[in-house]
């Protein structure tokens, strides 16, 4: 089977990484040059699908199935035209992206569906997040702690031209699961904790997440598959929830194929998430059985600059140039790279797995100390948010 991947940044990475893993072969499209999932990628072809239309749909046309890995709206949209009636699928759901990409249609639908989110403001009070409605993840998100500190972030969100949200700050740890529907029905998969640096960026995933309360589980899983029965999804989504005061409140949903968490499903239960969303739309076999776990994993980003090393957010390990997959380096079971013996400043994505939370969090420890060590770092930093210092 060959694979179309249209994005070459962190979800194409994600595309590339777990079609290499299903056994497929994979073409990846993107625009520039130096995007990093261009290096992962079987075949590779630097080409705007919006302005070279034509060459990119020949290229299409050669897969058995596109998957677009990128948030451009124009992209998207000329994907959608090119592919709906052509005899190659495209692993995508417009419609429901464009009410997952704008924050008051998906928080509207989340309250006419009684899926608990944060208050939104006024009646919130301080602390409060103001985020931009059109934005996933952390992009543009502030917290704001007086009068002063909401204005000017109600201004940055007007200079990005976009419109301000404005919700009550919750603290908690992070969590998200994936969820994938075939248009009739929709499958929950696997919750995994989505660990934040100060900047509020994703720089580790652990999968399962430790101790975590069955009751909570079920309900996240019951409000995942909700919301995608909902908006009648045709492909994959992503919910991400805070687990505040023994209770989750979902922040967002984002029907696109996500970064990060799913390797780590992948590495702890042994599902691949592509995989799963090829079945359902091209065999049309979606298996409706919520997984179990079968073991444990940790997904986690880190960047070496001279004697230090940092854990950092998804954006800055974007950076990485001409990434590769290496087996076993440094004690991992995988790193995503651009790591070479001798080089100063290099980024890594480490997976690391075991039978167990534990025994994947001492392989992780364990690896950490070996870069350290054959690499005459004296300095780790890792950031954490604000909230947890």
């Amino acid at each position: 089977m060959r694979l179309g991947i249209v994005g070459g940044m962190l979800q194409g990475i994600e595309s590339a990484y777990l079609a290499r893993k299903a056994g497929f072969e994979t073409l990846v499209i993107d625009r520039r040059p130096d995007a990093p999932a261009l290096s992962l990628a079987d075949e590779c072809m630097v080409l705007d699908v919006v302005r070279h239309r034509t060459e990119a749909r020949r290229a299409l046309s050669d897969c058995d199935a596109v998957l677009p890995a990128n948030e451009n709206l124009e992209t998207l949209t000329v994907l959608d035209r090119m592919l709906r009636d052509s005899e190659t699928p495209l692993l995508f759901d417009l419609e429901s992206y464009n009410v997952s990409r704008s924050k008051a249609l998906s928080n509207q639908m989340m309250e006419d569906l009684n899926v608990p989110t944060p208050r939104p403001w006024p009646g919130c009070g301080f602390p409060a997040v103001v985020k931009p409605s059109g934005q996933s993840g952390s992009a543009g998100v502030v917290k704001v702690r007086n009068e002063g500190e909401l204005e000017r972030g109600l201004r940055r969100i007007e200079e990005m031209d976009e419109d301000a949200i404005v919700q009550e700050f919750v603290e908690g740890p992070n969590v998200s699961i994936e969820v994938i529907g075939d248009g009739n029905q929709a499958t929950p998969m696997v919750l995994t904790e989505v660990v934040l640096d100060n900047a509020y960026d994703c720089k580790m995933v652990r999968c399962p997440i430790p101790e975590f309360n069955p009751e909570v589980a079920d309900a996240l899983r019951d409000h995942g598959c909700k919301i995608a029965e909902n908006l009648a999804l045709r492909g994959i989504m992503d919910l991400e929830a805070i687990i505040h005061n023994g209770a989750a409140k979902v922040l967002e949903f984002d029907a696109r194929i996500p970064s990060q968490t799913p390797a780590a499903v992948l590495h702890a239960t042994g599902i691949n998430l592509v995989e799963v969303l090829f079945d359902a739309l091209v065999e049309g076999v979606l298996n409706t059985t919520v997984p179990n776990h079968h073991g444990a994993a940790i997904y986690e980003h880190i960047i070496v600059d001279g004697e230090v090393m940092r854990s950092c957010g998804e954006g800055t390990f974007s950076q990485v140039k001409d990434p590769r997959l290496q087996a076993g380096l440094f004690g991992s079971d995988e790193m995503i790279t651009d790591y070479a013996p001798g080089r100063e400043s290099w980024h890594a994505t480490i997976i690391c797995a075991g039978d167990s939370p534990q025994e994947a969090w001492n392989k992780r420890q364990s690896c950490l100390e070996q870069i350290m060590e054959k690499n005459k770092i004296t300095q780790y930093v890792d950031s954490v948010p604000e909230m947890e210092r």
